[in-house]
């Protein structure tokens, strides 16, 4: 078999193979009975005096009929146990895999997706070093190799194991039509739709209408992911006709776009092109990574949202949002790939902490349309820095927002998993009215709010979160706006205009300086604006993307405030 990606290794669950050990002992139970009680059935209720050729030929067929029964309860049993074996041998070449994993990202390499381990970029590697990093890469190959091979034999013995479903004649069914989902319904009522088809109405959905489910909030990651797939030439070719028409028809006309928005929509079609462009650079760089959102037809601009790691399976599960100026082709891919560091260093910090078997998963979410310095007219850009300073995009995304949030906990296979939420800029406020959502209350436990103008509260209470589970970080710095180095976007919280000023509002205040993290890691501070959730030149994240990962692992005592 092809080598399973390490998120994908990593996330596997063997509870769920002996859940189906259970179901198929208590299955062979049942049919056990159920046989045995047939037989005496026919004997209760049939007289003594019936005898003769006819009576004799049915008791046989309901001898028979046990016989059978019985026969495949015992295959049942012995399918269970193979299960349960499976399970226990499964779980001990994962964990053996995993420890290698992460003995190597505890000494500061990093481990790609297809196992390769390497030097964080940016670090240096000393002669010493590399050896080191041989070694792991090669403890690492080992693991995995055995870990596939077992896999791959775990695979053979359940095929051999698992009696085969017959099918039922007649009963095929390949192209079984789905009903379409509710309309504006809400996260569980999308989900309870999913869960109502069957296998062969899900893949009729996904080949025929994947656009009813790829922005589905409450409907698997992995669905949405590969509906969303399917539709990235769809929607290219209808923007490539849409472009087509829009050029021909400012040909046609002797005055161009000057009375018509022609020229205006023209722009925006070529923008959403280059997202898809940028979209489909993103999944050949993330092939493990999922496509949860995308949307180029609702709004002026792409929508788009991905997830690095799995987050129906993720123990931890962050949702990032930005603010001005953030759009698909221009700063997208930079988003993801902060991300993804993001979703490392948290899988990495719990593993420093005994729980390396916890796993995270990390979303960039691009669900709305923040302000933005451009456009196609020349009012858009003054337009753009009059929107940064009024409530309407957020308003607009917040309610997006929240149900997104909603989308993850009903979809998340654990009770109840771990959400942070991480908002910068004017994507803090946007978070920060997400959370003050009017609906039956939030499922989000933690949130970090960076390079904030306001969140539009002023404790963790009108934010529907637990006291100190709200966190803020502004890059220190004195007359940023004359050209010093702190956060001009955070200075604005002191005018106000989205509410208190976090720096200075009842949250925990988190460090963002250079300085030893608990970790015994040298981190950079942060200054300006957007650095929070880079990494530093030595190829560590800053202190403020440090903060952010051990809170996203669920490892607040672990950060370093300010």
């Amino acid at each position: 078999m092809s080598s399973m990606p390490l998120s994908r290794a990593r996330a596997l669950a063997w509870e769920g193979l002996e859940n189906h050990a259970a179901l198929y002992e208590n299955a062979a139970s049942r049919l056990v009975a159920h046989s045995d009680a047939a037989l005496d059935a026919f004997d209760s209720v049939h007289p003594p005096s019936w005898d003769g050729s006819a009576a004799r030929l049915a008791r046989e067929r309901f001898i028979e009929q046990r016989a059978a029964g019985r026969a495949s309860a015992t295959g049942f049993e012995a399918a269970a146990e193979a299960m349960r074996q499976v399970a226990r041998m499964m779980r001990t070449q994962q964990s053996t895999a995993m420890s290698a994993v992460g003995a190597a990202i505890a000494d500061g390499f990093d481990v790609s997706d297809s196992w390769v381990v390497s030097a964080r970029q940016g670090a240096s590697l000393p002669e010493e070093r590399a050896l080191i990093l041989a070694r792991h890469h090669e403890q690492v190959s080992n693991a995995a190799n055995a870990f596939h091979g077992a896999l791959a034999r775990s695979i053979t013995v359940l095929r051999e194991a698992v009696p085969q479903q017959r099918s039922v004649e007649g009963r095929s069914g390949e192209g079984e039509r789905a009903p379409e989902p509710p309309a504006d319904a809400s996260a569980k009522q999308n989900r309870e739709y999913w869960d109502s088809l069957t296998e062969q109405q899900r893949a009729w959905v996904l080949e025929k209408h994947p656009e009813w489910i790829g922005d589905l909030d409450g409907v698997p990651s992995g669905a949405r992911h590969e509906a969303n797939i399917a539709r990235i030439d769809s929607e290219r070719e209808r923007l490539d006709n849409q472009r087509e028409e829009l050029t021909e028809e400012l040909e046609d006309n002797m005055f161009g776009g000057a009375f018509t928005n022609a020229d205006a929509e023209l722009w925006y079609t070529e923008r959403k092109l280059q997202d898809l462009d940028t979209i489909e650079n993103m999944l050949d760089d993330y092939p493990e990574g999922r496509l949860m959102l995308l949307d180029m037809s609702s709004g002026e601009r792409g929508m788009a949202a991905f997830a690095i790691g799995d987050p129906d399976s993720a123990d931890h599960v962050s949702v990032t949002t930005p603010g001005f100026t953030t759009t698909i082709s221009g700063s997208f891919e930079s988003m993801v790939k902060e991300t993804a560091s993001l979703q490392r260093e948290a899988e990495r910090q719990l593993f420093n902490n005994g729980r390396g078997e916890e796993t995270v998963a990390s979303i960039a979410w691009l669900g709305y349309e923040p302000p933005q310095k451009d456009g196609p007219g020349w009012a858009d850009a003054p337009a753009g820095f009059a929107d940064v300073a009024q409530s309407d995009h957020a308003e607009e995304g917040a309610a997006r927002l929240a149900s997104f949030y909603d989308g993850i906990a009903v979809a998340s296979e654990q009770d109840d998993p771990h959400i942070t939420a991480l908002g910068h800029s004017y994507g803090s406020y946007t978070t920060g009215l997400a959370l003050q959502d009017p609906g039956p209350g939030q499922p989000v436990d933690d949130a970090v709010f960076y390079g904030s103008p306001g969140v539009n509260a002023s404790d963790e209470k009108d934010l529907g979160l637990d006291e100190g589970h709200a966190y803020v970080m502004e890059a220190e710095g004195v007359w940023s706006f004359l050209g010093g180095d702190g956060d001009p976007v955070g200075d604005l919280g002191n005018v106000g205009s989205f509410g208190p000023d976090p720096a200075e509002a009842a949250f925990e205040q988190l460090s963002t300086d250079a300085l030893v993290t608990p970790d015994g890691i040298e981190r950079e501070g942060s200054t300006g604006h957007s650095e929070y959730s880079r990494l530093g030149s030595n190829g560590e994240l800053r202190t403020s993307g440090y903060n952010m990962a051990v809170i996203v692992g669920g490892l607040q005592d672990q950060v370093v405030r300010g």
